[in-house]
């Protein structure tokens, strides 16, 4: 018996040894599967100085709950810093890049599994020279609100740098009380933020503007002579854009301008077409056509009459008188600030004795973009432009992004998306058709722009400069939005690694408690596997306290069409934990423009590529 029983326990150890299930375990336990750590969403290959991301790792089979730790190393003493050392599985750390570059100019971050240090995941992020203004003279140009009173204001101006510092300038601004303001920047300061922006503060004397003569601009840099940038105090809030200045000549030819704002009574209005200066300080008014649309009652295809153009300062800067008599408009009066011989941005003018009284005498800004060459349908055929467009409707701010493509010329389709807080829900992308007519000037008629079900319909005017910019106006009765479309490259072949990288990022938009212009700036690192994270420094109308370093993270869904979709969370003014939807549209492999599509707020944003 004895030999039998031990004859059994050998053969039952052999079938143990044979079986991969079987276990030494008591009765009814199973083999602990072992602790893994992986990147939430892989940090960004590179960072400039000081600037910051948010990472997040993610533990698996931690039943424990210890979740990651977090830890740099580097060639140097100053490897950067995490705000937080240990997180849940999952959830973010905001780590900033050290202040200088380090001894082998990388760092290698690891997070740890808390639970078990023997399982790690690790990444090195090369660690470059923060990019902030060199010498020469920059143009630039703010769209808003102000805080007092919650009217549109547009500045534009130009500085220059020298040694590091704001050395001289001069801006104009139009608010709809206090009128035309031109006033010289007498200095001002360059800095870099904590979160990696650069902060521009520039003085002048006039204590009407800015905190009694200053104003803070925060920017976002694209690259070393261009800046996405939002006014960043408590007397405004605006986005725009600042370049370094190139050239200040004003050439003989068609100019696509659209300027936007209020009337003289502080209704909503537009106008948009093409200005032909051609002569020396003169525009005849051949080659000249101008649209309006003012609170929805249209004037279109207006005659400009001769008008009158001064030659362009040291900065730029030059004034525009345009007398439109004919129309019934009387005139309006427009100062530029030339960028770069090809763009100009605009304000108007109130102090020209063609806008006031009596005439336009609105508060509008815009831009314009020097043509080249003759126009009909072959110059839109075959080509597809991303727009954004930014006014309002009978709802209050509305806005419209999209993309719209042609093979003749004439027969128009597209995606777009709309939102004015009233269309029920989030949105997806809606395919429309329209009718496109090309006259000699470049101002395109596109009609009957409509989707399938005829749940929207727009008439609106391109007016393209020949150069891949066009300008945008609807002409609708109850609408009025305007802004630009940029020329796409890449459609139909654009995958998730066609949206990666790290991004200057620039958003206007409202939020739905109250409708105030919300603005921010910041670096977003797309990381090319449907991953977005950064941060932004946001602006909001009608607060005192203007918030720094705001965390955002997103995701996306590629199409090969380049609309993307999905969400951001971090960027919501009303309730921060909302995860806020948007359409990307692809520009092409640099530039994306974005449009929250839900009704937690308004948003129209785009990203440029860092370089």
């Amino acid at each position: 018996m004895r030999i039998l029983r031990l004859v059994s326990v050998l053969v039952a150890s052999i079938l143990c040894a044979a079986l991969i299930g079987c276990s030494s375990s008591a009765p009814g336990t199973q083999i602990k599967a072992p602790i893994s750590i992986v990147f939430t969403s892989n940090p960004a290959n590179s960072m400039a100085e000081s600037s910051t991301q948010s990472i997040s790792a993610t533990t698996n089979n931690d039943s424990a709950g210890g979740g990651v730790k977090w830890a740099v190393t580097c060639g140097s003493a100053d490897c950067g810093s995490f705000s937080s050392a240990t997180t849940p599985s999952g959830s973010a750390t905001k780590y900033t890049a050290p202040a200088t570059i380090p001894s082998g100019g990388s760092i290698k971050v690891t997070a740890t599994a808390a639970d078990d240090t023997t399982k790690s995941v690790s990444a090195t992020i090369t660690v470059t020279q923060a990019t902030t203004l060199g010498d020469g003279t920059y143009v630039f140009s703010l769209a808003g609100q102000d805080q007092s009173s919650f009217f549109l204001y547009y500045v534009a101006g130009a500085f220059t740098v020298s040694g590091g510092a704001i050395t001289s300038g001069e801006q104009d601004l139009i608010d709809y009380f206090l009128g035309t303001l031109s006033d010289p920047i007498t200095s001002g300061t360059i800095t870099v933020t904590p979160d990696g922006n650069v902060q521009i503060i520039l003085t002048t004397a006039d204590t009407q503007i800015g905190v009694n003569g200053v104003e803070t601009l925060n920017a976002s840099m694209v690259s070393g002579s261009r800046a996405l940038i939002n006014e960043f105090d408590a007397s405004a809030t605006s986005s725009g854009a600042l370049d370094l200045q190139t050239s200040t000549h004003l050439g003989l030819g068609g100019y696509a301008f659209i300027v936007q704002g209020s009337d003289a009574s502080s209704a909503p209005a537009g106008m948009g077409g093409v200005i032909n200066v051609d002569g020396s300080g003169t525009i005849s008014g051949t080659g000249s056509v101008f649209d309006l649309n003012d609170q929805g009652t249209i004037l279109a295809s207006q005659p400009v009459d001769p008008s009158t153009a001064t030659a362009p300062d040291a900065f730029g800067r030059f004034t525009i008188s345009l007398d439109l008599t004919t129309s019934g408009v009387g005139g309006i009066g427009l100062i530029g600030y030339v960028v770069d011989g090809k763009q100009i941005h605009l304000i108007e003018n109130n102090n020209d004795a063609l806008d006031c009284p009596g005439n336009f005498c609105g508060t509008v800004g815009g831009d314009a973009f020097a043509q080249t060459g003759a126009f009909s349908a072959a110059s839109l055929a075959n080509s597809s432009y991303v727009f954004g467009l930014n006014g309002v409707d009978v709802n209050g701010p509305f806005q419209i992004a999209g993309v719209l493509s042609t093979t003749d010329g004439v027969n128009v389709t597209g995606t777009l998306n709309y939102n004015d807080l009233f269309n029920g829900g989030t949105q997806a992308p809606i395919p429309f058709t329209a009718t496109a007519t090309v006259d000699s000037t470049g101002r395109v008629t596109l009609t009957n722009l409509t989707d399938a079900g005829n749940n929207f319909s727009f008439n609106a005017e391109l007016y393209l400069d020949g150069n891949g910019h066009t300008t945008m106006l609807t002409l609708d009765s109850t609408d009025e939005v305007a802004g630009l479309a940029r020329q796409q490259t890449g459609g139909g072949s654009f995958t998730a690694g066609s949206f990666s990288g790290t991004y200057a990022f620039d958003l206007t938009g409202y939020d739905f408690t109250s409708e105030f212009e919300i603005d921010a700036v910041g670096a977003i690192q797309s990381h090319g596997s449907s991953v977005l994270t950064g941060s932004v420094d946001v602006n909001v109308q009608n607060t005192d306290a203007q918030t720094a370093g705001l965390t955002l993270n997103g995701t996306y869904t590629a199409s090969a069409d380049g609309v993307f979709g999905d969400g951001l969370t971090g960027l919501d003014v009303t309730t921060p934990a909302n995860t806020d939807t948007f359409a990307y549209y692809l520009i092409d492999n640099t530039r994306v423009l974005a449009i929250e599509t839900d009704t937690n707020q308004l948003g129209l944003g785009i990203f440029e590529l860092q370089h």
